[in-house]
């Protein structure tokens, strides 16, 4: 049964989503718990594969059980669960199964008699995203990658007002990522003749140097960071985070553009090899200097915005930052810290965007100033926040911490010190945020525990939003307890073998 465990991780998902939309028609009740069975089981598979991994390797599966070789190539369809994408897989699915869980009282109120087909758009993108992280096949990459922004664009459009121009800015920039990917994938079939990865990595090598590889690597690079909002392609995101459904936002934030970082490590890791870009001084030169504006750039413009989930997005922004930056870096600490940063960013992400929906959740808006005594009438929920708060910065032991602490190792081994100043900064202006909305939400109202002030009633999200929330903040903590072992047992036997002792 475990060799079938890498096709159960897409089909519980895939399944939930078809189920979902058919039930939707004359019991839409059903779609929820149809679409949660499917990401538990996805998730059950995808973690008993991080532990098989660790102990056994890279598992391979070919879809319809097809032979790898049939005299003139590749000719089956492969997924595959290596220690570049095992944890990724693990924190997709888990995370958006604790999302399910959370997202049902919001869905009920925001798109209250609008929600038919939510849950299977839900599942479908899930499907994708999961689908790019484990095929083995360039061009199925481009496929999933189709899948998952499709659901995206709609998810988004679920919301009213603003929301229907972000959805279409965003379907604007993701087409054009994703016709620049496929081209630059045409661009690797010419010269291969195969679209396998393992093929195709090992055929590069052979063919020295190439421009039509060139300019295939650029044009892949160019639409996975149109797809992830890397400066300065980053135009559609603020609006469609900030618009959509806080339930659409609370699993496109997190997971969306932490695997389109994903499919852009492997390319660089796998496909053409960490040695195409240290051979390639100026193009990284030159995409150090873009992270470091993304992080400088994505700061400021949070310390700017008045709407939480707003300014949440810009942070979002500025990780993208730090995960670009840290894979280009091309050395041992800042490719672990990229992938280190990758699986905890999304559990950060998704704690920060549980937290804003629980406040949206009871205080109907997500402005600032609307947020005073909300200490007092959220403490829970707010102790979350501070919490996740607290891991974006970088405090220890979260896991936000030892991201950095490799990231900012990995720029100084490489003398990028404008890396360095960008990661220090971006942290300081986080810490400003957070000291600012703790003086909105504690300070700006009379006192409860001093005599004669009125008490202030608490009025918390229900514990169905509130539980995954706490889950998810707790879970910023465990997951930097973990780092140590997660880095020696899995993270660094996907670094390339030169950067290895």
């Amino acid at each position: 049964m475990t060799e079938h465990l890498p096709i159960i991780i897409i089909l519980g998902p895939l399944l939930g989503a078809v189920l979902a939309a058919f039930t939707a028609w004359f019991r839409p009740k059903l779609s929820h718990p149809l679409v949660f069975v499917g990401l538990a089981i996805s998730f059950a598979a995808a973690l008993k594969l991080v532990f098989i991994v660790a102990d056994a390797g890279a598992q391979k599966y070919w879809l319809g059980g097809w032979g790898t070789k049939q005299g003139h190539g590749v000719v089956g369809i492969q997924i595959t669960v290596d220690h570049l994408n095992t944890l990724l897989l693990a924190a997709v699915s888990g995370i958006a199964l604790l999302t399910t869980l959370y997202t049902k009282r919001l869905v009920d109120a925001e798109l209250a008699r609008r929600q038919r087909y939510f849950y299977a758009l839900f599942s479908l993108l899930v499907t994708g995203l999961l689908g790019i992280t484990i095929t083995g096949d360039i061009f199925n990459l481009y496929v999933f990658m189709e899948i998952a922004a499709l659901s995206s664009y709609a998810l988004i459009a679920y919301g009213r007002g603003r929301a229907y121009m972000a959805a279409f800015n965003y379907l604007i920039m993701g087409t054009m990522g994703a016709c620049l990917y496929l081209l630059g994938v045409g661009f690797v079939f010419a010269k291969t003749g195969t679209l396998n990865i393992d093929d195709v990595s090992a055929i590069i090598p052979e063919l020295g140097q190439s421009q039509a590889l060139f300019v295939g690597f650029v044009l892949i690079l160019l639409g996975a960071w149109a797809k992830m909002a890397f400066f300065p392609f980053h135009g559609w995101l603020p609006n469609s985070y900030a618009y959509a459904p806080t339930a659409s936002t609370a699993l496109l934030a997190p997971l969306a553009t932490k695997v389109s970082v994903y499919a852009m490590l492997r390319i660089m890791v796998t496909v053409y090899s960490i040695d195409y870009i240290i051979h390639s001084p100026a193009t990284q030169s030159l995409v150090l200097y873009l992270s470091s504006i993304a992080i400088v750039a994505a700061s400021f413009f949070s310390l700017t915005q008045t709407n939480l989930k707003k300014l949440a997005a810009y942070f979002v922004l500025s990780e993208i930052g730090y995960m670009v930056g840290g894979a280009w870096l091309a050395n041992k600490p800042g490719l672990t810290g990229a992938m280190v940063h990758v699986v905890a960013d999304a559990a950060m992400t998704s704690a920060l965007f549980m937290a804003i929906g629980c406040i949206v959740y009871r205080l109907g808006q997500a402005q600032l100033d609307d947020l005073k005594g909300v200490f007092f009438k959220m403490p829970v929920t707010m102790a979350a926040f501070v919490v996740t708060m607290a891991a974006l910065i970088g405090v220890p032991p979260t896991c936000g911490f030892f991201s950095k602490w490799y990231l900012i190792q990995g720029a100084a081994q490489a003398g990028v010190w404008h890396f360095v100043a960008a990661l220090l900064l971006s942290s300081l202006v986080k810490a400003i945020i957070l000291f600012r909305i703790i003086e909105i939400g504690y300070n700006r109202v009379p006192h409860p525990a001093i005599e004669g002030n009125p008490a202030i009633p608490r009025n918390e999200a229900p514990l169905s939003m509130l539980i995954p929330t706490v889950a998810m903040a707790l879970g910023l903590i465990a997951l930097g307890l973990v780092t140590s072992t997660l880095v020696n047992t899995i993270i660094s036997k996907a670094l390339p073998a030169a950067l290895t002792p």
